[in-house]
């Protein structure tokens, strides 16, 4: 009776050890591909992150203008942060809200884009913020930013030098 015992005990045993090293691996799978999948999404966000300096811009009342011309006091600038928070200005008033990467270079600019009401006479800078809404994908080409809605390039930046 007791050797009955001794084997159930050691059978148990066996069986317990062998289930906890296949959920332990199963575990260590899974953290892995966890892992994985929030490095690639940095690099997503670093790709973006920083501050860009509109170049040129692709929409409808641009056409045939130059950026000094549509932005004479200052060129409209963007500053993508890592936490999804996007801030800069249109030409003439100071902007804040979000970002989101999505899948194949995906960039949807928040909806709840806010921003300052200042007056600035010749400036474009509905034209700026209209544009920036539209995006639906970004892509890094020779060092530039270029956002696309749909399939048209409508914004380019250029990384914004920074002053130390």
């Amino acid at each position: 009776m007791k050797k009955t015992v001794l084997l159930l005990a050691a059978v148990l045993t066996i069986g317990f050890v062998s289930c906890n090293d296949k959920q332990k691996k199963e575990e260590t799978a899974t953290t892995e591909q966890v892992a994985e999948t929030a490095k690639e999404e940095v690099k997503t966000t670093n790709a973006l992150e920083g501050s860009w300096e509109l170049v040129s811009i692709t929409s409808a009342g641009a056409e045939g203008k130059a950026i000094d011309q549509l932005y004479p006091s200052k060129k409209p600038a963007l500053t993508f942060e890592e936490e999804g928070k996007l801030y800069g200005n249109d030409g003439c008033n100071n902007l804040m809200g979000t970002f989101e990467n999505k899948e194949a270079n995906g960039l949807t600019i928040g909806d709840n884009l806010a921003g300052t009401k200042m007056f600035c006479e010749g400036v474009a800078d509905a034209l700026f913020t209209e544009t920036l809404l539209s995006v639906t994908k970004y892509d890094i080409v020779d060092e530039q930013l270029v956002l696309t809605a749909g399939d048209v390039v409508v914004l380019t930046f250029k990384k914004a030098e920074t002053t130390e």
